[in-house]
């Protein structure tokens, strides 16, 4: 697969996928007869992997030393395995900080929709007067 068609599957730009090549978070790729680069099944697992990182808020250099680790061997499988658990705990406090933050304005919601009942509750009374 051409640049262009990995960086549109994964909704990157190709400056992008050519970065995390140069990082060194997937490994350098191989070129056709023409020289142009070739994206195989397993770049594509990679990127698909550093872009799901990404979005969970994993930093770069996390993800490089990841792929680092990943290099090495299966000794470091616990190794990766805790960089993955840092990340989750990240995401679970904030998803309880977004719960508490939704919660909030649902209650400010709420308390908006009260006073506008109780307010066209007087105004209809002062009508009927």
């Amino acid at each position: 697969m051409k640049i262009s068609q990995v960086a549109q599957k994964y909704g990157l730009s190709i400056d992008t996928v050519r970065y995390y090549e140069k990082a060194g978070l997937i490994d350098p790729v191989a070129k056709n007869e023409s020289g142009r680069k070739v994206y195989q099944e397993k770049e594509m697992r990679r990127i698909n992997f550093i872009k799901c990182m990404r979005q969970a808020g994993m930093s770069i250099e996390n993800i490089k030393m990841y792929v680092d680790l990943f290099h090495e061997g299966l000794d470091t499988i616990p190794e990766r395995k805790t960089i993955l658990e840092n990340q989750l705990k990240k995401l679970m406090h904030q998803q309880e900080e977004l719960d508490n933050q939704i919660g909030f304005l649902e209650d400010k919601i709420a308390n908006y929709e009260q006073t506008l009942v109780k307010r066209e509750k007087a105004r209809k009374e002062i009508e009927n007067i």
